[in-house]
This record gives C-alpha cells, structure tokens and sequence, in this order.
C-alpha cells in the first residue's frame, strides 16, 4: 500500500502547527471561538472571557488585539467585530488573536472597574490567588 503524503507547500511558504489557547486547539487555516474561563459570579454563573483566533494556513506574523481592559471604553470591541467580519482574513498567513473584552465583569457593567472596584489596568501581571481583578490579569497573561 502507498504512504499517503501531504501536499508540499510553496517555496518559501511553511506550514503551521496547531495552536492551543486555554486547554483549546486551533488547526492550521481554521478559525475558532474560545471561551476562556474566569473567576465565578457571586450567584456561581460561570463567566468566559471570549477570544477570538484566526489561525492561517501558512506561518507569518502573530498579531494581538485586545479591548474594553477598562468596562466602559468600548471602542476596541467594535474594531475587533469588523475585523473578525472581513472577508479577506480567510487569506492570512500567520495568527490572528482577538480578545473584544477583557475585563469582562466591567463591560458587562458598562463600568471602568471589575466588580471588586479595582481598575484592571493596575492588577497586570496578577495573581492566581488575588482578588478578583488580579486573577483577571493573571488569567489574560496566561
């Protein structure tokens, strides 16, 4: 029986390895939803920090957009919502990734703060074990 062989790319042009983000794996020119867990609501409602990932066929740059770090400055979210639309991002080489809402709680909220009144900005890098806002940050760095 022959061996099954993959399609050589184009001079000059690598292919991708899979990507994992929060225990979830995108493959090569796929694009996927991701809910990142977050700490749990006072009433234990699970609460996901959404993200985006755009992951292209073949290698090239790896680029981060993030928005609304403070609840209420919302400006970033509708620039990623067009960009997760456009048509010619089914064409990218490299890796898209796009988190329309950071602190979660606060654009909820419509609220600069996290529901602990801390200003998510100042926790970075954060802390596992930290208040709400710190384990935010430590969550987004990881």
């Amino acid at each position: 029986m022959p061996a099954l062989t993959k399609p050589a790319p184009r001079a000059g042009a690598s292919l991708q390895k899979p990507l994992t983000i929060a225990r979830n794996t995108v493959a090569p020119g796929t694009q996927s939803a991701i809910d990142i867990p977050l700490a749990r609501l006072y009433t234990h409602t699970d609460m996901p920090m959404p993200a985006y990932v755009i992951h292209g066929r073949r290698e090239g740059p790896k680029l981060f957009v993030s928005g609304a770090i403070h609840g209420d400055e919302i400006v970033g979210t509708e620039i990623i919502r067009r960009l997760i639309k456009l048509k010619r991002i089914k064409n990218l080489r490299g890796t898209l990734i796009l988190v329309p809402a950071v602190n979660v709680y606060g654009f909820l909220d419509q609220s600069r703060y996290s529901p602990d009144r801390r200003d998510l900005n100042r926790f970075f890098p954060g802390s596992r074990k930290g208040s709400l806002t710190s384990q935010l940050a430590n969550t987004f760095m990881t």
